[in-house]
């Protein structure tokens, strides 16, 4: 190995008050970060009250980050600037911790911030406690918006000292490696190293640290300012989708062998729910939306991987893992790429507008995830639901006369639309459930009337209840008995009556309470009423301006979706005030409470 490059040799530093040696070593890998360097130094030497040096390893850099760096390095003796001895983020990081000489650890990236007192905060804890590794709390922020991806995991509501994983098993859910602070000794003699992968090169040493560590302290302060950039300039963002994915996935694998090792179930169940539900399901998103941009790759290792990680996955987590998701999965780990990214097109999420499958399409995808027995009856049964009941029931058009026999061919013998998978149904839907039962090529394929959302033609918001009035002009209906239901997405199981409607005006009125949804969620909003045709079960939409709003910040509903346009009727509701406090209280403290809003005035 060549020996690096520096800026200078520096002396022992001498921390403030004559003591010998830094107390943190600060690691920083670089990569093309020049518009950001400055930032991210200026807070790790001018805003941090302890005694430290950074030792800052670039990566082939090519637009000046390596200059900036040294530039800076000659005004400040605690800042030594190497060029990396070998290649990628990992091996920075890597060089980096065998120059360092302080007594602690830390990493930071280069584009990044790390808020005044953030050592200071977890060396005090380390210092009372002699933990091995200190993790603090952090937030993500972009050019548009800021955010705390730990507000909803327990692990930062109450500082800890002496706890261990299997103690504290959500310290498995935060495995990025510039949140904390580690005893170097503890790094040096665990053997921890970072990996030379494309990809997720700090989630294997986290997880190396987390089992092999005796004492964990957790503070509550947030000690990371994590910038997230589009592009793929930044040392996260530079491998394509495959080699991305195919590089988490193996060292997800590495994980969970680590973790399998803790006798722990709760860490199990906590970690597997992690996996399958957030951090897994992230990447092979994002693998399904390559292959349906760029097609499948044939060398792909990533079908083979993801077929281990199933082998080892914890069933209780995977029954608990939304159908879509698990479907695919499957469909994933048997090589079924292109129907994989069929079905994650369909479900849209991240704001994306969801594209339909076609409904035989669903069912052949269906129907090559039972053949594998990896999938459960009642999970298709909500997969089929959603993709071919709803999907064929959503259809301006009726199938085609050769789709509507091979739909029939692939629901014979089979019993997911033998019963309703919610004890209320959608006419339309039932209509085609009971069609695809009976073999009914002719019911399939008959033209039937189109169904025309309702508009809400006003509406009042209350903290407790939401007065609709819809425009009803020109519906006949045989009874008077018109309800609105609610149902929440994907959930076909919560739908219910939430108001009857008075039909005694020319607009009907209903006003729906939180009482009458149930239960917090996001919730649509259908109404339903019989007509000389039969019964007809529509959305409502909306232009949000056409809801005035009368709601303290406390109350209980809140009106969703676009600002502009007519939109689906969709209402939130959160949890009571009482529980809101309670929790803002012991995540943020007492202070919390004399910056409650005052109740509004008048009506």
């Amino acid at each position: 190995m060549t020996a690096p490059t520096e800026a200078r040799d520096p002396e022992v530093l001498v921390a403030p008050g004559g003591a010998m040696g830094p107390d943190v070593s600060v690691v920083v890998p670089t990569h093309d970060v020049v518009d950001w360097i400055d930032e991210c130094l200026t807070s790790l030497l001018e805003d941090q009250d302890v005694a430290l040096e950074v030792v800052v390893v670039d990566d082939a850099s090519r637009d000046g980050t390596y200059e900036r760096a040294l530039e800076r390095a000659a005004r400040d003796p605690r800042l030594r600037v190497v060029r990396n001895a070998g290649v990628g983020g990992g091996q920075a990081r890597n060089h980096g911790v065998a120059l360092a000489r302080g007594r602690y650890l830390a990493f930071a990236d280069g584009d990044d911030i790390v808020p005044a007192g953030a050592y200071a905060a977890m060396l005090a804890s380390a210092r009372r406690s002699g933990a091995d590794l200190v993790v603090g709390d952090f937030y993500k922020f972009s050019a548009a918006e800021s955010w705390r991806p730990a507000a909803r995991w327990p692990l930062f509501e109450r500082a800890l000292q002496g706890t261990t994983l299997a103690a504290t098993p959500s310290l498995i859910r935060n495995r990025a490696c510039w949140n904390r602070l580690f005893r170097r000794d503890f790094w040096t003699d665990t053997a921890i190293a970072f990996p030379s992968v494309p990809r997720s090169n700090d989630v294997v040493p986290m997880v190396t640290a987390l089992t092999a560590a005796r004492s964990v302290d957790v503070v509550r302060d947030i000690v990371y300012l994590y910038r997230s950039r589009p592009g793929t300039t930044s040392m996260t963002s530079r491998a394509s989708a495959d080699d991305s994915v195919s590089s988490y996935l193996s060292q997800e694998l590495l994980c969970a062998e680590l973790v399998g090792a803790v006798p722990s179930a709760e860490l199990a169940r906590t970690y597997w729910s992690m996996v399958l539900d957030a951090d897994g399901w992230v990447h092979l998103r994002t693998f399904a939306r390559s292959v349906a941009e760029n097609g499948a790759d044939p060398a792909s290792q990533v079908p083979a991987l993801v077929r281990q990680l199933l082998d080892r996955r914890l069933p209780a987590a995977w029954d608990r893992v939304d159908a879509d998701r698990q479907v695919v999965y499957t469909l994933v780990a048997h090589g079924e790429l292109d129907r994989a990214a069929q079905v994650v097109e369909a479900m849209g999420e991240q704001g994306r507008t969801p594209v339909a499958m076609s409904p035989v399409s669903a069912l052949e995808a269906a129907v090559r995830v039972e053949q594998t027995q990896e999938v459960g009856e009642d999970a298709l049964r909500r997969f089929v639901q959603r993709h071919v009941l709803e999907g064929l029931a959503a259809r301006d058009e009726p199938l085609t006369p050769a789709d509507a026999t091979r739909a029939v061919e692939l629901a014979a013998g089979r019993t997911w639309f033998v019963e309703p998978v919610a004890p209320i149904e959608r006419p339309v839907e039932a209509a085609v459930r009971q069609a695809l039962v009976a073999g009914d090529v002719a019911a399939l394929t008959a033209p039937r009337a189109r169904l025309v959302p309702m508009k809400v033609r006003q509406g009042v918001l209350r903290d407790e209840s939401l007065e609709l009035v819809l425009d009803s002009f020109r519906i006949r209906v045989t009874q008077r008995d018109v309800r609105v239901r609610a149902v929440i997405s994907g959930r076909p199981e919560t739908m219910h009556d939430v108001a009857v409607a008075d039909t005694s005006r020319p607009d009907w009125v209903a006003t729906v309470t939180a009482r009458a949804l149930g239960e917090d969620g996001k919730w649509l909003f259908e109404v339903v009423y019989d007509t000389e045709h039969g019964r007809v079960q529509v959305p409502l939409e909306v232009i949000r301006g056409d809801i005035r709003s009368q709601r303290h910040r406390w109350g209980r509903l809140v009106v969703r979706g676009a600002r502009r346009g007519q939109v689906p009727l969709v209402v939130l509701r959160v949890p009571n005030p009482v529980r809101r406090v309670a929790v803002a209280v012991r995540r943020r403290g007492v202070g919390v409470l004399v910056r409650l809003p005052r109740a509004p005035r008048g009506g």
